[in-house]
């Protein structure tokens, strides 16, 4: 078994290498920025408009709750989260940052309501359940 962090490591490479061959597979041109590009994992870009778009991936195994960043800087960006099942089934759910943060700020100030007595600090986090509308939603990458 790999240790934690690398565990951690390789699932979030798993998950932006798959996104990248989705997007190959659409007709697209995906670039990995492999870390060196802040809150963006694959510059993607359609070759016959020239339209292009960031996305940053999200991905989980073994668990439905993905955390978000506190703030979202560029609401035009897009996420694409991606769930890793036990027998290595991918799952996609593509959401705009705007709307992500809708969905979380409501959960989050739910989950604050319902838990009077926890620190009011919480993650900002969104569930697969919440995001289920978004699943295999590609053309919101609005790259037609």
């Amino acid at each position: 078994m790999a240790k934690p962090q690398l565990e951690k490591t390789l699932t979030s490479l798993a998950g932006e290498f798959s996104v990248a061959a989705k997007l190959c597979l659409r007709g697209y041109i995906a670039s990995l920025t492999l870390k060196n590009y802040p809150g963006v994992d694959v510059f993607c870009m359609n070759p016959k408009n020239d339209k292009s778009t960031t996305i940053q991936v999200k991905t989980v195994r073994g668990t439905d709750d993905y955390f978000l960043p506190e703030h979202f800087p560029n609401k035009d960006q897009v996420f694409v989260f991606v769930r890793i099942s036990n027998n290595d089934t991918l799952e996609y759910f593509v959401a705009p940052a705007k709307e992500l943060e809708r969905i979380s700020t409501e959960g989050r100030e739910r989950y604050l309501r319902d838990h009077p007595h926890v620190s009011r600090t919480q993650p900002r986090m969104v569930s697969v359940k919440e995001i289920e509308n978004f699943r295999d939603r590609w053309d919101l990458l609005s790259l037609e």
